[in-house]
């Protein structure tokens, strides 16, 4: 069995969930692939965890105002890249909840739905301070590595198989997928997020992106993509 051998192609994906922290994470992360699995057909689902109430710098704009603002702008840029359900966890910004009551939650949204991949930012991106990212896509591994054993709780009596895990924001990706007509979509999307990125901060995240994600045959997103057999005890996850 090589690394190489057990890299899953997530184009073939036909159910995908996609878990972000907060309500403009799969944009940023994630926009284009989307858009381009929902052309294709494909059945994509979003879990928000966090209400996003936090995200902002202006002292005058209420916390509940903001989440009630950001929940409409993450349904709207959900809507544009062809995802039509959007499940919000409601969890406060600034994670409150326990990582194995988060951890069963998500076993039982990927119990429900049975996806065969799940998109998610990466928790061991270095240096991230973000205790939400750290949080969640740390939860969605343990989930999909404690999917199938019926004593964890909060797992599916009817545990589907593990499904493959993609990490965006990764500082290890091993799959770069071309962006393609989908990268204006993309940012067309992020943009809906108004209250976290007003022109000129778009403007700004834009560019320093692009200046990212810039291939040969122009614009690409990167994923760690991982078999879950990567998930525990595996030092070669690093090389897969």
């Amino acid at each position: 069995m090589s690394v190489m051998s057990l890299r899953p192609d997530i184009l073939s994906a036909r159910r995908v969930l996609a878990v972000q922290p907060h309500p403009d994470d799969n944009e940023i992360g994630a926009g284009a692939l989307i858009a381009r699995l929902s052309d294709l057909g494909r059945l994509v689902r979003y879990i928000t965890v966090t209400d996003g109430s936090m995200g902002t710098m202006d002292p005058g704009r209420m916390p509940s105002e903001l989440a009630r603002l950001r929940k409409a702008e993450a349904d709207s840029a959900a809507r544009l890249l062809g995802v039509t359900e959007n499940r919000h966890l409601g969890h406060r910004d600034l994670l409150d909840s326990p990582m194995p009551d988060l951890r069963a939650e998500l076993m039982a949204e990927i119990g429900e739905f049975r996806p065969d991949f799940i998109l998610t930012c990466d928790p061991w991106l270095p240096y991230e301070s973000h205790p939400d990212h750290r949080a969640v896509g740390l939860a969605v591994a343990e989930a999909v590595s404690f999917l199938q054993f019926p004593h964890v709780p909060g797992a599916p009596q009817d545990a589907p198989a593990q499904p493959m895990v993609a990490f965006y924001a990764s500082g290890q990706p091993n799959v770069q997928i071309p962006a393609g007509a989908y990268w204006q979509r993309k940012w067309d999307a992020v943009g809906l997020h108004r209250t976290q990125f007003p022109p000129q901060a778009l403007m700004q995240l834009r560019a320093f992106a692009e200046s990212l994600s810039q291939g040969e045959e122009g614009f690409f997103e990167a994923f760690k993509v991982l078999h879950p057999f990567f998930l525990h005890f595996n030092p070669a996850a690093v090389l897969a």
